[in-house]
């Protein structure tokens, strides 16, 4: 699904809307959509929620400023929008659509058929991952060319321990035109009632029959390009999080994850990769340690229970809310120093009492990644920070270097900016090239983000050094 923009009736570009995605930012100063610089300060979010009239989930509009409309008339905070619908505010408008870019005719066509549009579904894909399932339990991998899947009976990344199992059974390499199967099996491997020796499969899913007993059922995914996580030299970043949380016995059903690094280098990113590749089914939960006030931090993480105290209503609470999924507390070295005792409590036996509950309260089961943009051992020198706190949280950590310290990966990021935004290449001149590597990208990848975005605005198709 697109979240089509236009500015006066003119489509500008599309936003690719992620189905696990539950918030959408327009406007604002760290939007999803930024807005140029003429109505800066004006925000609208668009949450996914749980209608209780359809039974379904939906999304909901919660302007943060004064001037958005929905189909004409003023938006109050919790209005649903649907596929129909339209928002605007100052000459900008935004609606729904299975489709992503909407194209002018040529101007020879537009003279006869003014106002015309016609509908072009050009986005690029690429395999995003592999999930294989056996006896109940779900890995998934992530995409790298000549990446090696094993299935066998002992010592693979699926074990399926049975004699009549080979060693090495059965092979899934990743190319880039699909994914490449071979078997090993002496007593055979079977797909989808077949029995094959080699060859490729596309996305789909599949139906392996290992030694013609065993099933294991693979999904191969892809992903549109402007869904795609950026790579370059992260790769071995999301690479480490990926044999982390493939090994349960590094941290039984709980783990937690410690990113580290600037404003604007993609903690987010990092953290929504750990919940895809955990496969939880559960909701991917965002706790901003930094924007809660202190008074409101411990019901929002914990929740409260309705008549517990004076005013007191049911609140789920972050951890509650993320059950079943993964909950990413941001900014955690802004916590307050009371809470983070809590916290740490929590950890121990991933009980959470809410405010006001009798008894010992519930047991959650989450996975937990938590980000700061602080030196956090100068935080935990100067008292602000509890040292049990942090050695509880560093073992898997994950340091995330600044954009003016992997200048390569400048240029693709920004194609992969602009694809995400507008569904087209990106051509950038030779002098442009030079100064976006040579900037000090204090911003990191949000102030990229926000030059680009910019660019998209202009409608033009080759960057040039006059657009930064």
């Amino acid at each position: 699904m697109y979240l089509l923009i236009f500015r006066g009736g003119h489509h500008l570009f599309s936003f690719y809307v992620n189905s696990a995605k539950k918030k959408i930012s327009v406007g604002g100063d760290e939007g999803d959509i930024l807005f140029p610089p003429e109505i800066s300060g004006q925000e609208m979010v668009l949450r996914k929620e749980f209608d209780i009239e359809t039974k379904e989930y939906s999304w909901f509009l919660y302007p943060s400023s004064n001037g958005f409309k929905l189909n004409g008339e003023p938006v109050k905070p919790g209005t649903p929008f649907q596929g129909n619908d339209v928002f605007s505010i100052s000459d900008f408008s935004f609606s729904f659509s299975m489709n992503s870019n909407l194209s002018l005719f040529s101007s020879k066509e537009s003279s006869l058929k003014v106002g015309n549009t016609i509908i072009m579904e050009d986005d690029k894909t690429e395999y995003k991952n592999i999930v294989l399932t056996y006896g109940g339990n779900s890995r998934t991998f992530s995409f790298r060319n000549d990446r090696t899947v094993r299935i066998g009976r002992k010592n693979t990344d699926i074990v399926v321990g049975f004699n009549e199992v080979s060693s090495e059974h059965l092979a899934l390499v990743m190319k880039p035109n699909g994914i490449y199967f071979q078997n090993k099996g002496k007593n055979g491997t079977w797909i989808n009632g077949v029995k094959v020796e080699k060859g490729f499969l596309d996305e789909g899913k599949y139906n392996i029959s290992i030694a013609g007993r065993h099933d294991v059922s693979l999904a191969v995914n892809k992903e549109k390009v402007s869904e795609s996580f950026y790579s370059g030299s992260l790769a071995g970043h999301f690479e480490q999080i990926e044999n982390w949380v493939n090994q349960p016995n590094l941290f039984s059903t709980h783990p937690i994850i410690f990113l580290t690094g600037e404003s604007g280098v993609g903690k987010e990113v990092f953290a929504e990769f750990v919940h895809t590749v955990t496969g939880r089914k559960g909701k991917f939960v965002t706790y901003n340690a930094a924007s809660i006030p202190e008074t409101l931090a411990e019901s929002e993480l914990f929740g409260t229970v309705k008549g517990g105290f004076t005013g007191a209503e049911e609140r789920e609470g972050a951890f509650f809310s993320a059950d079943g999924g993964t909950l990413f507390l941001d900014e955690i070295a802004e916590m307050p120093v009371n809470l983070q005792s809590k916290l740490l409590r929590v950890l121990e036996d991933w009980m959470v009492k809410k405010i006001g509950e009798s008894g010992n309260g519930k047991k959650v089961d989450v996975v937990l990644v938590l980000a700061t943009n602080r030196e956090i051992e100068e935080a935990v020198e100067d008292g602000t920070f509890r040292k049990d706190l942090y050695y509880r949280l560093s073992t898997l950590q994950v340091k995330i270097p600044p954009l003016r310290e992997r200048k390569e990966d400048i240029i693709p990021l920004a194609r992969y900016l602009h694809f995400a935004l507008t569904g087209r290449d990106l051509s950038i001149e030779k002098e442009a090239e030079d100064k976006l590597k040579d900037h000090e990208w204090s911003g990191n990848v949000r102030e990229l983000k926000s030059v680009i975005t910019r660019f998209a605005y202009s409608g033009k198709d080759t960057f040039t050094t006059n657009d930064f």
